[in-house]
C-alpha cells in the first residue's frame, strides 16, 4: 500500500517532520490519521481516566465517583415534563432516597391509622344517652376505612333495642354517625363499619345507646375500633366529609 502526503507550505521542521512519517509503516500512518480525524471531530467517548465529555456517550470500565465538600456535588435539572436523571436495569440502588414515589410523598405513603379497644372483661354501662365505648387517637388527615365491634347484653329477656354507631369525635352525638350496628336481644354483637374523612388531629370512635329513657342493666364490652387510612383512593370523596350528611339511623328515645 502506498500512502503519498501532499506537500504543504513550509514548516519550521517540516522536512524533519516529513522524514519521520516517510519512516512509519503505512498501517501506522493510517491508525494516527483516523485517530486525529475523529478526535477531530468529537467523536471520541471518554474512557477510564479520560475526559468526561458532555453531550457524547461516555463509557467506563470501573466505578466513577463525585464528591463535593462545599455542598452538593450534583444538581440536574430537566424541561416541565421531562425526566432529570434515567437509570439502566431494574435492581435496587442502595441508599437512594426520593421526596416522591407516583407523586406521594413519604408521609402519604406511611401505614398510618389508630385503635382504641376496652380491656377484656370490662363492662360499660349503657343508657338512653349514647356512652362512648371505644376510640382511636388523634390521626393524620386523610380517608380512613373504620371497622368497630362491641358485644352487648341486654339483661335476660330484654327486647329493647340497643345500637352501637361510628362517629369523629369531632361530632359524636347519634346525628353525625356514620355506621350503625345493633339489635334488639338478650346478646347482641354490634358491628359497623364505615369510610370517613378526617382532618388532622380528629378521631374516630364508637357509641352505643339503649333506644329507650331510664336505667337498664344493658353494658357493652370487648368493644374495639380500627381506622386505616386509604392511601390510593381513586373513588369519590366520601359523602360526610363536607356538610354533614342527614342523620337515618335508628329513632331514639331522648333520655
Amino acid at each position: 500500500m502506498n500512502i503519498k502526503i501532499a506537500a504543504a507550505a513550509p514548516l519550521p521542521g517540516g522536512r524533519r517532520c516529513l522524514g519521520v512519517l516517510r519512516s512509519l509503516s503505512p498501517a501506522t500512518v493510517i491508525a494516527v490519521t483516523l485517530a486525529l480525524v475523529v478526535s477531530g471531530a468529537g467523536f471520541a467517548d471518554a474512557a477510564t481516566g479520560g475526559t468526561f465529555i458532555l453531550g457524547k456517550a461516555n463509557r467506563e470500565t470501573s466505578t466513577a465517583s463525585l464528591s463535593d465538600s462545599k455542598g452538593t456535588p450534583l444538581s440536574l435539572s430537566a424541561p416541565a415534563g421531562v425526566a432529570p436523571l434515567a437509570v439502566g436495569g431494574n435492581a435496587m440502588v442502595a441508599n437512594l432516597n426520593a421526596n416522591y414515589l407516583g407523586g406521594l410523598s413519604a408521609s402519604d405513603l406511611q401505614p398510618t391509622g389508630g385503635d382504641g379497644f376496652t380491656a377484656p372483661g370490662t363492662d360499660t354501662p349503657l343508657s338512653g344517652t349514647p356512652t362512648m365505648v371505644a376510640s382511636t387517637g388523634p390521626l393524620p388527615p386523610g380517608t380512613y376505612y373504620v371497622t368497630a365491634t362491641a358485644f352487648l347484653f341486654l339483661g335476660q329477656g330484654n327486647t329493647t333495642p340497643t345500637y352501637c354507631y361510628i362517629a369523629k369525635g369531632s361530632n359524636p352525638s347519634p346525628g353525625g354517625a356514620l355506621s350503625y350496628g345493633g339489635g334488639a336481644a338478650t346478646y347482641v354483637q354490634a358491628a359497623e363499619t364505615a369510610a370517613a374523612a378526617v382532618t388532622a388531629g380528629d378521631t374516630l370512635q364508637e357509641w352505643c345507646y339503649i333506644n329507650a329513657s331510664g336505667s337498664s342493666n344493658a353494658n357493652a364490652n370487648n368493644a374495639g375500633i380500627t381506622a386505616i387510612r386509604i392511601l390510593s383512593s381513586t373513588g369519590t370523596t366520601p359523602a360526610t366529609t363536607g356538610a354533614q350528611a342527614t342523620h337515618h339511623g335508628p329513632t331514639r328515645v331522648p333520655a
